[in-house]
């Protein structure tokens, strides 16, 4: 069977055989039937109960006001207390999905992010590139062979698990739809940690901690919002929710036929008000899996074009130009789905400001993957310079290039949002407030146009740190119009100018005045213009210097 791994993926065939040892072996098996055995003895000590204790698995019915909102426990004709044992296995079994989510995820994350570092350190990952394997095989062997304790940990669970799932009256299909689902959101978070050690490769032994890290937090954040929250928030962060593969467990509790206040977490109701333009998805459980999975086959799509262009070439930007624009329209498709769930007089505001800070932490990621470095600025600048070309021609290479400089891309990214969100806000929004928000989002793709070109001339620094500098500068800029209104102790939207020049002017722009509107509109042009330029009169000075440089050499060489 080996032979055979080993001639359809040599590299999932040389992980099996590093990490499977009889040693290793015994160790997981042990600590996965030991913490199974631990977890049930603790469940099962929930159940030493008498009459008059309270407990949330007693039937027992309190009238007035107890001190706490568990049942009182009676007894039966044969004196035994009665329980509902359909609600402790559901418990059981919630338990350990949520135990199970942390585990695949988390520690599967950081193994690979910890492989991966460790085969750039000692150089072995450019010796598996001059293999003639796709970085699909390669990369796909690491996520199937690399957390494989883990999955061994993780099968050796599913007994009890179903088992737990079975008692509860949970359908058998749900519980194998829960899997699949589990199994996509390895892929994606597997897929996401890869991207993630082949990007940060200056972060050294930190980088594992760094990526398993937020991964915890954003698990730990939306798995509170989901078992405890009876609504979701009906803006763009509910997006979030459906990256976490818990979203699926209100199917698995509703399906129990136990009432919600007996269970009293995951309801149902936060799925069934939660829409994407108008439609409710998520009020039946086929269509609703459907969608997660959808989104998490695009994404994990897109994660894979990076992955593929960072293995075959390090120095490449992470994604190419023309995926670029495919991949600004994918987010602001699903941004604006989950933004126009409820758009009312109420919470319009607050909808569209949640709107403008998802755009902004995407744009923070984009500019990045999207702009190249020194050295292939250099070269694009003296070939720019050796050979003329049209303005047409020209043009095409700014927009689609692979080593042009990116601010004209990042002027497409923004134009591609904005002009995808501004119909939308001027058809579904409500009141006269319309030409404040599109107002508000141009000045919102301004700064971060201004942002992109500054992080672009940062990265033309003859300096080791440039990276460093890039990202402090641009981390300035963002932070000290927040950092000027806490100085000048600034209340609400006191100040609304400076706003404006802040990644969120949504927050401003209704208090400000026109002719102030047009001077800081006409600041942010000139801010723009003379960024280009400089980096225009840059990239020529490299070109030029460049080429003199390769003429010299060939001069010496001749003679």
């Amino acid at each position: 069977m080996l032979h055979n791994i080993g001639e359809w993926n040599p590299q999932l065939f040389r992980e099996i055989q590093g990490r499977l040892k009889p040693k290793t072996i015994s160790i997981v098996t042990l600590a996965s039937i030991i913490g199974q055995f631990l977890l049930f003895v603790y469940f099962k000590g929930m159940l030493t109960l008498k009459e008059g204790n309270y407990s949330r698995y007693c039937t027992g019915i309190v009238e007035g006001n107890s001190y706490n909102s568990y049942d009182m426990c009676n007894l039966d004709l044969w004196g035994n207390v009665q329980i509902i044992k359909e609600l402790w296995w559901l418990d059981l079994f919630i338990t350990m999905s949520i135990m199970g989510v942390f585990i695949l995820l988390v520690v599967g994350c950081y193994m690979l992010i910890a492989d991966v570092s460790k085969e750039n350190a000692k150089n072995t990952l450019n010796f598996i590139r001059l293999t003639p394997q796709s970085a699909m095989t390669i990369f796909g062997g690491k996520i199937l062979g690399v957390p494989i304790l883990v999955y061994l940990f993780g099968i050796l669970a599913v007994p009890l698990h179903s088992i737990a799932g079975l008692k509860a009256n949970i359908s058998f299909p749900l519980i194998l739809a829960f899997y699949g689902l589990l199994a996509v959101a390895c892929f994606f978070f597997y897929s996401a940690s890869i991207l993630f050690s082949l990007v940060s490769t200056g972060l050294g032994n930190f980088q594992a901690w760094l990526g398993s890290m937020v991964i915890f937090f954003f698990l730990s954040t939306t798995v509170g919002v989901i078992m405890n929250s009876p609504t979701f928030s009906n803006m763009s962060f509910d997006w979030l929710l459906l990256f976490n593969p818990v979203i699926f467990l209100p199917y698995v509790v509703k399906s129990t036929f136990l009432s919600p206040q007996t269970i009293n977490y995951f309801s149902l109701n936060g799925l069934n008000n939660l829409s994407f333009y108008g439609n409710f998805w998520w009020k039946n459980a086929f269509f609703g899996s459907l969608f997660i999975i959808t989104n998490y086959a695009i994404w994990t799509f897109w994660l894979w074009q990076g992955i593929k262009r960072r293995f075959h070439n390090p120095t490449d930007t992470v994604i190419s130009k023309y995926h670029s624009y495919l991949i600004s329209a994918c987010f602001i498709v699903f941004n604006m789905g989950f933004t126009l769930q409820q758009i009312n007089y109420d919470r319009q505001n607050e909808s569209l400001i949640a709107l403008q800070v998802f755009n902004f932490f995407f744009f923070l990621l984009l500019i990045p993957t999207i702009t190249p470095h020194r050295q292939t600025l250099q070269d694009w600048a003296r070939y720019s310079h050796e050979n003329s070309v049209s303005s047409r021609n020209k043009m095409a290479d700014l927009l689609l290039g692979e080593k042009s400089p990116s601010p004209l891309s990042i002027i497409v990214n923004v134009s591609i949002v904005t002009l995808y969100l501004i119909p939308s806000v001027l058809i579904f929004s409500y009141g006269e407030d319309k030409l404040s928000y599109t107002i508000g989002f141009l000045f919102s793709g301004m700064m971060i146009i201004i942002y992109g070109i500054i992080f672009q001339l940062f990265l033309t620094v003859k300096n080791q740190k440039r990276n460093l500098i890039a990202s402090a500068s641009i981390s300035s800029l963002i932070f000290s119009p927040f950092l000027t209104l806490i100085i000048l102790g600034a209340k609400g939207t006191e100040y609304n100018i400076i706003w404006l020049f802040s990644a969120f002017p949504l927050v401003g722009v209704d208090l400000t005045y026109p002719l102030s509107m047009l001077g800081v509109f006409l600041t942010q042009a000139m801010i723009i213009i003379t960024s280009n330029y400089q980096l225009k009169r840059v990239l020529n000075k490299a070109g030029i210097s460049e080429t003199k440089a390769l003429l010299n050499d060939r001069v010496s060489s001749l003679s």
